[in-house]
């Protein structure tokens, strides 16, 4: 546990966005508190293990390095930027202690390239107007940059000056040392659905690529526009590393990775020496770049299924990665890994209560070995844990 670290990172939004919520308790404190409550929470099932923490790098401020900002209309203008605390009216950004400085700017910059434009806002009551949202990301080893709207179609006729616009406000952006961000692609994501959903399919190119690429743990890293990669830029130090630790050795082991996205757990696992990485993920758009990431970094021993995991019976393996999204495995997931009955379960879990509703469901064949909190998002209530489970 690392010593309380002060941190007043005074923020003219807060209290007001729904962004972060403890942006006024000292960075040590938070992680006492979220130790605390995953404590109470994990409980019936720790025994005599306790909650490790993998506690940041440094006292942490600017690290979300990817925006996704609704767009609504204010005063008959264009405003996007973040949901205040509890609702879905949204709280125009201009400054930020949690994410990237430079796409702080890109969205106020955003904001005044719609208004200058008089696009049309999209309303989910209605289901009328173009603009959704605007979204944006850069890569934290390459510094690559990549920036789009979502729309609710493709054809409109300031389609061109959109893109003119973008890739001018995505330009000259520097990153906190001073470095340029390297602008790669402005996109178009058409989205037609109605309801408040944001992203929608694959996205088209209104200038450059609808790819990032990123280069980390030796590994270099494809990322689409509509794929998902962690968000805070020390993940490396506050996740995928210490997950590794908790695994010891895994050469020669075979190892199914659930929920593999791009192959972010997948591809530092087979550069640690697994013979064969099975990678099992839905979305169309990751499992490409996870095919693109095995080629690129030369590893013959990667397989990409694309399908829901649980809907079909997982291959054979001495370990199985899971990390699913917010709901966690649910019914048709837990129900997988008690059918393939692997060794060793290594669950990467972002909310607390699902991972107890897990945990519950495995728990007459899994006992927790191990478990770390990983501070993923600092100054939120949110928490990201690796649990290691072994079978019983």
């Amino acid at each position: 546990m690392p010593e309380p670290v002060d941190t007043p990172l005074h923020c003219p939004h807060f209290g007001r966005c729904g962004g972060c919520s403890r942006l006024d308790v000292p960075i040590g404190e938070q992680l006492l508190q979220k130790q605390q409550r995953a404590r109470a929470l994990l409980a019936p099932f720790l025994g005599a293990v306790d909650v490790a923490i993998a506690p940041p790098p440094r006292t942490p401020r600017h690290d979300r390095t990817t925006i996704l900002y609704p767009v609504q209309l204010h005063a008959r203008q264009a405003t996007l930027g973040i949901y205040r605390a509890g609702s879905h009216v949204v709280e125009p950004i201009r400054d930020c202690r949690i994410q990237h400085r430079a796409l702080t700017e890109l969205g106020v910059r955003a904001g005044e390239l719609l208004r200058a434009l008089r696009l049309p806002v999209y309303d989910e009551t209605t289901h009328r107007g173009l603009v959704r949202a605007f979204r944006a990301r850069v890569m934290p080893g390459s510094n690559e940059l990549l920036a789009g709207f979502v729309v609710t179609r493709a054809d409109f006729s300031e389609r061109p000056a959109m893109a003119e616009a973008l890739w001018q406000a995505a330009s000259g952006l520097c990153d906190d040392q001073g470095r340029a961000l390297c602008l790669v692609g402005a996109v178009l994501n058409v989205n037609p659905d109605p309801g408040n959903a944001l992203l929608g399919p694959p996205p088209l190119p209104l200038r450059g690529q609808t790819f990032q690429t990123d280069a980390v743990a030796g590994l270099s890293l494809r990322v689409s526009f509509t794929s998902f990669c962690q968000h805070n830029r020390h993940a490396e130090a506050i996740l995928f590393r210490p997950a590794l630790a908790m695994l010891g050795d895994v050469r020669g082991l075979c190892i199914v990775d659930g929920y593999g996205g791009i192959g972010a757990f997948g591809l530092r696992l087979l550069r640690a020496g697994a013979a064969r990485v099975t990678l099992v993920e839905s979305s169309p758009d990751a499992c490409a770049d996870a095919r693109c990431n095995l080629q690129a970094n030369g590893f013959l021993g990667g397989e990409v299924r694309e399908q829901t995991f649980g809907s079909a019976p997982l291959p054979a393996c001495d370990l199985l990665v899971a990390d699913p999204p917010r709901a966690g495995l649910q019914e048709p997931g837990t129900a997988a890994v008690l059918a393939a009955a692997p060794p060793r379960v290594l669950l990467v879990s972002c909310s607390l209560e699902s991972l107890a509703r897990d945990l519950g469901a495995l728990a007459a064949a899994y006992r927790i070995a191990a478990v770390r909190l990983c501070d993923l998002f600092p100054h939120t209530e949110h928490v990201e844990m690796v649990t290691l489970l072994e079978r019983r």
